[in-house]
């Protein structure tokens, strides 16, 4: 009798503990559904949501803090660097970065004080705060839910750290002005065409390809900004980049007829040359 009462026991906890099991995943399904159905009814507010909510501004920094610190570990020590370090970043960040993050790295350019949240400010004891490889890890990888992108397959291991390099040198003044560059105007904008022939076609890819940020609308950007290269050492900087801060455009970005489209357009700062 015993082992009966035993036996029955031991039924009825593992019926119990059944229940709660089961309990507690029709629970979990019910609390996933609620939470569904209110993402679903509140996404217009949250997407269109553009001002902060008590506490938000705090709480971001330290997610992204912690992001930066966990991510920075993976990260080796910044390596040795060349003279020409903080000028090649400076052209990068010119290309890449100063259209959000402004031309003196004070979080005032045209697109990053249009965004929520605004880009952050480079030159301010925060950034500088951080560790050189904090600072890799965030410009490699991006920060989600912020508007701040990933650089890891567009620019090399060398450029992101010439881009560290040029942000340390905000912090002592020693970076100098960014270059004055010539924006496309009305006219080039209307030049461009993504649908017309080659040469229109090549003006609307040098302009979304972010070309004319570091080059000019023209090609007439100044000094080693210029564009004045053959079509052969073209092609092969638009392939391959170059040290000089130049990122690559393979062709999984860029294919052979909108290359080709590129090029055409690039030729008539040449005069046809």
């Amino acid at each position: 009798m015993d082992w009966v009462g035993s036996r029955e026991t031991q039924r009825t906890i593992r019926r119990a503990w059944a229940g709660r099991i089961a309990w507690f995943f029709a629970g979990m399904m019910a609390t996933l559904l609620l939470l569904g159905i209110a993402g679903w009814v509140l996404a217009p507010r949250l997407f269109a949501h553009r001002s902060d909510l008590p506490g938000e501004r705090r709480l971001a920094r330290a997610l992204v803090e912690r992001a930066a610190a966990r991510g920075a570990q993976a990260i080796p020590t910044r390596p040795p660097l060349g003279a020409r370090a903080v000028e090649t970043g400076r052209i990068i960040y010119l290309g890449a970065c100063s259209q959000c993050h402004g031309a003196d790295a004070d979080g005032k350019g045209w697109l990053g004080t249009l965004s929520y949240p605004e880009a952050s400010a480079l030159n301010d004891a925060d950034t500088q705060a951080r560790s050189d490889t904090e600072l890799y890890w965030i410009i490699a990888n991006g920060l989600s839910f912020t508007g701040m992108p990933g650089f890891q397959d567009r620019l090399s291991e060398e450029q992101i750290w010439a881009v560290v390099a040029y942000l340390r040198s905000l912090e002592s003044g020693s970076s100098g002005a960014l270059p004055a560059v010539p924006q496309p105007s009305s006219d080039d904008l209307a030049k461009a065409d993504p649908a017309g022939g080659a040469v229109a076609r090549g003006a609307a890819l040098y302009i979304a390809l972010g070309c004319s940020n570091c080059h000019g609308a023209g090609g007439n950007a100044a000094g080693r900004l210029q564009l004045r290269a053959t079509d052969r050492r073209a092609v092969r900087a638009i392939r391959e980049g170059t040290n000089e801060g130049m990122p690559a455009y393979p062709e999984s970005l860029l294919s052979e007829p909108d290359l080709q489209a590129l090029l055409a357009y690039i030729r008539t700062f040449r005069g046809g040359s």
